[in-house]
């Protein structure tokens, strides 16, 4: 029989690898989901229902007025989810018909670094152990990201590889300035709450941009899917946006920030990983090593700041 101070360590292990794994896997989804699927659309229908999911589950738990919210908490939910979700995951989706989804996640996992500069700009103290991992982070995302750094996903146009990374990190920026301004402009204090209207406003935004992008809904779009597809749009929708972020929650409350922070130096393993075994991505000496050193500055930066992120 487990004693009662084994169950708080089993419980925060399984959350963590729930999360390691969960998030890290969700740009290997994301990859199965638009081969099959228009991008932008396929991931503003993924978090339109995955905010119905969260919201009708709040409701239950918590009662009819659990999904109400200030005018500015809602504004600010609207700009969370239009930059987070809109605009940094919708870049991230339309890159990975070009860069293979381990180097996405590397080029991503540089977030908390990104989140400290704009601390900085903000003439907020940052510790010089901080410091040295920006360096260092700012480094390996270079290697990642020149050109020739890494070939092209599997039949795509390697001439494009070089515009989408750069706008991967351009969306990543975007996604560390709404981390940043989480902590200074009013939102919903339940988590989940402001969740569920992010992912809602951020389903909106995608759908609207699919629309830009020249996407069309024509029949049914599940339906329209491969098999593989719509299991990998399922896994996205129950276990990517709820599940993995609820085990995230979870973790803050339970576990040190810092232990609960670690996932953004393994979720690019795991994300390689898949990328290499399943999708026969390209592999080569900028993306071990690049990646090892963005891996290594962003833990420098982790162990230094406290920053948050709400996942992909």
């Amino acid at each position: 029989m487990p004693t009662k101070t084994m169950r708080p360590f089993v419980s925060i292990w399984i959350a963590l690898i729930t999360v390691y794994l969960v998030w890290g896997s969700t740009y290997f989804g994301i990859a199965l989901v638009i081969k099959t699927a228009p991008p932008l659309l396929s991931m503003g229908f993924r978090f339109s229902a995955a905010a119905i999911i969260l919201g009708i589950a709040l409701i239950i738990l918590k009662g009819k007025k659990a999904l109400v919210v200030s005018h500015s908490e809602l504004l600010s939910s609207i700009f969370l989810g239009g930059l987070l979700l809109g605009f940094g995951l919708g870049n991230l989706t339309l890159a990975e018909r070009y860069v293979p989804s381990g180097i996405a996640a590397l080029i991503i996992s540089a977030l908390p670094i990104w989140v400290t500069i704009f601390k900085r700009i903000a003439g907020i103290k940052t510790k010089r152990i901080t410091l040295i991992g920006i360096f260092i982070g700012l480094i390996g995302v270079a290697l990642i990201v020149l050109p020739g750094g890494t070939g092209p996903a599997q039949g795509a146009d390697p001439d494009k590889v070089n515009f989408w990374m750069f706008m991967v990190l351009i969306g990543n920026i975007a996604w560390a300035f709404g981390t940043f301004m989480t902590q200074r402009i009013p939102i919903p204090k339940d988590p989940f709450v402001l969740t569920a209207y992010e992912m809602l406003f951020g389903g909106i935004a995608l759908t609207i941009g699919s629309y830009f992008n020249g996407e069309r809904l024509s029949g049914n779009i599940i339906s329209d899917m491969s098999t593989t597809s719509k299991v990998a749009w399922i896994y996205l929708v129950l276990v990517g946006s709820i599940a993995g972020y609820g085990a995230y929650i979870w973790l803050l409350s339970n576990a040190s920030l810092s232990l609960s922070s670690t996932y953004a130096y393994i979720n690019p393993v795991i994300a390689v990983m898949l990328g290499v075994f399943f999708l026969a991505e390209p592999t080569g000496w900028p993306l071990f090593v690049g990646g090892a050193i963005v891996i290594m500055g962003v833990a420098l930066v982790v162990s230094g700041e406290k920053i948050t992120n709400l996942g992909q």
